[in-house]
């Protein structure tokens, strides 16, 4: 047995060999901008935002060398995982699944201290941890264990409706495929009643028909997965969900074996996870700690390391990537790396004529997608654009300014947020730890840059209004304005359901031509990744010099070859309220209720009887 360490104040032992963590010169740069500097300190992580404000964490945690059994340990685990075929897979996945159904108390229970050693908590956030946390990873498993026994069954994941090729204006061909409603491993998920009214369809690139299509896709779902290797895993320090989302997608998509760095803000997780995830530590395949950059040195020095995968910014992108490097040159990093680094994520609202209903709805939209986890989200809304000749345009913002109003105010307590509001809102923020909601409107570009130049991780977001007075004028602008912001991984846009044959068509290709990973219509972004079923990532084209919203997918248990971006579609005012929405009254009810029905479902059941005990607290929620 090897010495017992201490993480995040709870014991760890280990066998094998301590290996010192040693950290290479490139991880700490000396030079250059300081959004691509990062040290440790005392095992508080202390790094640079891209504005060059210090950013620092208060909670702490000891440094624990890795053990040098670990990475050998998840390469054996990875070669006899290669040897098992999709429907043992798919056993791992439900054993997982209800091991985390099992842990979900727990997890939501330390998600919830977490944030609430900075503040107090409301029902929301109760909502918003339930949700992005156990409930997010139970579907995600449920969906992969659903498309593993398929695939074992036929040689492909099971589709509700058939691939389409579509043309799209003069553009190539793409390969459509809906991946909503999704099915788990006994039937449906009920997303006609989660989800009542949205599509979601991913567009792959045509490889010369439908045949062609099904072709690659066979060779995908038996490639994929036999990837092998070992992969370090940098988990995101701001949704507990992220981290064991990613694993899972190296896992059984790829067929890594996956060395965990959780963020040092995740430390009190860490025996949470161990819990909820010990399917996949008990068949070697897993493991993890928190920890900081001396942790990811040490990982990478690894011989048997063979894939970083990164959700995080791009400063530590930079940092493992090019180190000190000049990067036209060869990268410091040896393994090959996926990641998803954020986005400053736009809202364009199409001018139009909206029912009063209709527009109450798309503010709350917009306003929930600013508030939700305190704006600590890289794809929280930052940009709203509007027509400046639009005539509800200032009815619109007054529902958006009204709302806000009356949602309370959350404290900042992710690392550096304090500091980083002050910069962008320009004035001092409250002594109690709080950060309020700003939303500045008819801000020009040119002018106030900060607003669209940057990804601000601190809930403010500016409206944008555009001068354009056609709606072919309008594409136009704000296609121009769209590359000005940096990021590609999601934007979403509210259209309006009495446009006339001629506008309706430049609107569809206009959303069709985006260039994201994740076009939301009538509804926010995120929900694509809630959805499990859809790949998740930014759009193609990146590069290790400029990775803009990341490299790669995670999200995609479906192994869809080809994958250009995904397109959600949504009613402009469904009749029942989003249970989302921050200020919904039974969100946390609902929240609790799905995780119960996911969990009957790991089990053998359908989930119809949980899902019966959330009627009526789904009807006191219809408008």
């Amino acid at each position: 047995m090897g010495p017992t360490a201490r993480i995040g104040g709870l014991p760890h032992g280990g066998g094998g060999k301590p290996r010192p963590c040693r950290s290479p010169a490139w991880l700490y740069p000396s030079s250059g901008d300081a959004a691509s500097r990062a040290t440790v300190d005392r095992g508080c992580i202390v790094g640079f935002a891209a504005g060059g404000q210090k950013l620092s964490s208060t909670i702490s945690y000891d440094v624990r060398m890795v053990e040098a059994d670990d990475v050998a340990r998840l390469a054996r685990g990875s070669v006899a995982w290669a040897n098992r075929g999709p429907d043992a897979r798919a056993s791992a996945a439900i054993a997982t699944a209800r091991s985390v159904a099992q842990a979900s108390a727990a997890w939501v229970d330390t998600a919830l201290g977490i944030k609430a050693a900075a503040g107090s908590v409301s029902p929301s956030v109760v909502a918003e941890e339930t949700a992005t946390g156990p409930l997010a990873t139970l579907r995600l498993l449920l969906v992969t264990a659903r498309a593993l026994t398929e695939t074992a069954k036929t040689g492909l994941p099971l589709l509700t409706r058939a691939p389409e090729r579509r043309h799209v204006g003069s553009s190539a061909a793409s390969i459509e495929v809906d991946v909503l409603p999704a099915v788990g491993p006994t039937g449906s998920l009920h997303d006609a009643a989660i989800f009542s009214g949205h599509r979601a369809t991913v567009r792959c690139v045509d490889p010369g028909g439908i045949d062609a299509f099904f072709r690659a896709w066979r060779e995908e779902v038996f490639r994929r997965p036999a990837s092998g290797g070992v992969a370090l895993v940098l988990g995101a320090g701001n949704v507990t969900g992220l981290a064991g989302a990613d694993c899972i997608s190296q896992i059984f998509e790829h067929g890594r074996a996956v060395f965990l760095k959780l963020h040092p803000l995740h430390a009190p997780l860490v025996p949470v996870f161990r819990e909820a995830l010990a399917p996949l530590i008990e068949a070697g395949l897993l493991v993890l700690q928190a920890g900081g950059p001396d942790l990811v040195a040490s990982v990478l020095a690894e011989s048997d390391v063979t894939h970083v995968h990164l959700t995080g910014g791009r400063s530590a992108f930079d940092a493992i990537v090019w180190g000190a490097r000049d990067h036209r040159g060869a990268p410091a990093l040896g393994q090959s790396i996926t990641c998803e680094l954020g986005n400053v994520t736009p809202w364009l609202i199409m001018p139009g004529r909206y029912t009063r209903r209709q527009l109450v709805r798309q503010a709350d939209l917009v306003v929930a997608s600013i508030v939700n986890n305190t704006s600590f989200n890289c794809i929280a809304t930052k940009v709203v654009v509007t027509a400046r000749a639009w005539h509800q345009r200032e009815e619109f913002l007054r529902l958006i300014h009204r709302r806000l109003a009356g949602v309370g105010v959350r404290s900042g307590w992710y690392p550096g947020a304090k500091a980083a509001w002050e910069s962008v809102a320009e004035r001092q923020a409250p002594a109690d730890g709080t950060l309020p909601w700003v939303f500045q409107t008819d801000v020009d570009p040119l002018a106030q840059p900060q607003f669209v130049e940057r990804e601000w991780f601190v809930p403010v977001a500016a409206e944008v209004a555009l001068a354009a007075d056609s709606i072919e004028s309008l594409c136009n602008e704000v296609h121009d304005l769209f590359m000005r912001l940096p990021g590609s991984l999601a934007a979403s846009v509210t259209v309006p359901d009495r446009l006339g044959s001629r506008d309706a068509a430049r609107v569809e290709l206009f959303v069709e031509h985006l260039p994201f990973g994740t076009v939301a219509v009538n509804t926010w972004s995120a929900l694509a990744y809630a959805f499990a079923s859809s790949p998740w990532g930014g759009y193609p084209g990146s590069t290790l010099a400029d990775p803009k919203s990341g490299i790669g997918f995670v999200h995609d248990p479906l192994c869809l070859p080809l994958v250009h971006n995904t397109i959600v579609r949504a009613p402009l005012a469904g009749r029942l309220m989003p249970a989302w929405l921050p200020w919904h009254p039974h969100a946390a009810t609902l929240a609790g209720g799905l995780l119960d029905m996911y969990g009957s479902m790991a089990s053998g059941g359908r989930g119809m009887w949980p899902l019966l005990r959330l009627l009526p607290t789904v009807l006191r929620g219809w408008e």
